[in-house]
C-alpha cells in the first residue's frame, strides 16, 4: 500500500489496460476491496482530489487525454459539505413519514473500472 511505502512496480503494457487500473486502485490508493466491477464513487469512495490523482495515473501511461473525460457525470470533484446541507437535513427530516425513507439521492452513474479500461482500449470515450 502507498501510504506507508511506495508502491510497487506498474504491470507491464503486456498484462492490459485492466491490471493497471485495477494496479491504480490497489497499490496507489490503497483500495484492497477494488474488483473489475467496482465503480469509482459508489463502490471505492473515489471523489474529490483522490479523482484528480487516479486520472493523473492514468494519464501518465496514456495521455491527457484522460482529462477530457466526463468525469463530473460519474463522480464528486469538489470535497466538503455543500452550503444547502442544512436544508437537505431539515427536507430529509421533515419529509421522511411521507416518503417513507432517509436518504437523498446520489446523483452521479457507476463509471466501473472495467469500463475505464475498456475505454481506454478503445482510445477514445464511449459510454457506459
Amino acid at each position: 500500500m502507498a501510504f506507508f511505502s511506495t508502491p510497487d512496480d506498474p504491470p507491464p503494457e503486456s498484462e492490459g489496460h485492466l491490471a493497471y487500473v485495477l494496479w491504480i486502485a490497489h497499490e496507489c490508493h490503497g483500495i484492497t476491496k477494488a474488483t473489475p466491477a467496482s465503480a469509482l464513487k459508489q463502490d471505492l469512495g473515489v471523489y474529490g482530489d483522490d479523482v484528480d490523482y487516479f486520472a493523473l495515473q492514468i494519464a501518465e501511461r496514456y495521455g491527457d487525454w484522460v482529462a477530457d473525460w466526463p468525469w463530473t457525470r460519474f463522480t464528486e470533484l469538489s470535497e466538503g459539505v455543500p452550503i444547502t446541507w442544512p436544508f437537505r437535513i431539515l427536507w430529509q427530516i421533515l419529509s421522511w413519514p411521507f416518503r417513507g425513507q432517509f436518504f437523498y439521492p446520489d446523483p452521479h452513474e457507476r463509471l466501473e473500472l472495467q469500463h475505464i479500461a475498456k475505454v481506454l482500449e478503445a482510445g477514445e470515450w464511449i459510454e457506459p
